[in-house]
């Protein structure tokens, strides 16, 4: 039986988080914003709002929009020193659910095409990841989605039959593959690669492909034609990113939010908001809503 509680949404005004003792994932906390978009094409953040008061201190990580007003999110409570759960949160009802009180820890909560089910990956008993996948009614466990397919880390849907996954590979060799469920052998299309996977408002795969721990860059796969195009250099030390619905992407670099598009602001990336003010030293992952109306960051 899932739990639900009130989700309260506070007003920014963030200040330091000690971590506690035994607690084996870092604190993150997650900020949402409303957005809208200015004459000169660039984005614009406002109606700032605290997330995740529902656990201050905390693991908050990974979160995305299952619809336009529900954010599913891995989370690990101060009292939880190796478990990682999900819990969703509902923006119209304002409350939070916990999705998921397994005894094996989920990450990355992705809603899957047929909008009955969502993915997750689960490290089990014996440590491997798998995909797995779960209904979104909650009335079964779930199964395996792909269970011959090891060492999953990261993942992202193009479309039912087209399913982009993160291997995990040794010092940093990680590599981007391409996989039909339906017929689930592997096709690798670039290694050492980011943890994010994006799909793009025309339906390709977006990901950062890394030269160096300094050098990294942003590229596209097209599924259609089986090719791979650069975009631009991400900002140095910076691998997650969010497409927009105009075909912009948004990044953090420290505690600035960066926008960058391939055919306006020179091809360059533009500041756009500064979230020091909220004691925000570090953007990580950052979510879009589909309708391109509110944005999620996690911040340290």
């Amino acid at each position: 039986m899932r739990k639900r509680w009130t989700l309260l949404i506070g007003a920014l005004g963030l200040g330091g988080a000690v971590l506690l003792s035994g607690q084996k994932l870092p604190h993150h906390n997650q900020l949402l914003f409303s957005l809208n978009q200015r004459p000169d094409s660039l984005w614009h953040l406002f109606a700032p709002r605290f997330l995740t008061a529902f656990n201050p201190t905390g693991y908050n990580n990974q979160p995305q929009f299952f619809s336009s007003y529900e954010i599913y999110l891995t989370a690990q409570l101060p009292t939880d020193t190796a478990q990682t759960d999900i819990y969703a949160l509902d923006l119209l009802l304002n409350t939070i659910t916990r999705v998921t009180a397994t005894t094996t820890p989920e990450y990355s909560p992705t809603r899957m095409p047929d909008g009955k089910h969502f993915s997750v990956v689960r490290v089990e008993a014996d440590s491997i990841q798998r995909l797995w996948a779960l209904p979104i009614d909650r009335r079964t466990t779930g199964y395996p989605l792909l269970p011959e397919i090891k060492g999953v880390g990261y993942h992202c849907w193009l479309r039912d039959t087209l399913l982009a996954l993160f291997l995990v590979g040794n010092n940093d060799s990680h590599t981007l593959a391409m996989v039909n469920p339906l017929q689930p052998t592997l096709r690798r299309i670039a290694v050492g690669i980011g943890r994010c996977l994006q799909k793009t408002a025309d339906g390709r795969l977006a990901f950062v492909q890394k030269l160096s721990p300094q050098e990294a860059f942003l590229k596209v796969y097209d599924p259609l034609r089986g090719v791979v195009e650069t975009l631009t250099q991400m900002p140095e030390g910076t691998e997650d990113f969010a497409p927009m619905p105009d075909g912009a992407y948004l990044a953090g670099e420290g505690s600035r939010l960066l926008q960058f598009h391939p055919r306006r602001q020179n091809g360059a990336w533009t500041p756009i908001a500064d979230l020091s003010p909220f004691n925000v030293r570090k953007i990580s992952r950052i979510a879009v809503s589909p309708d391109g109306r509110l944005l999620v960051v996690v911040v340290q």
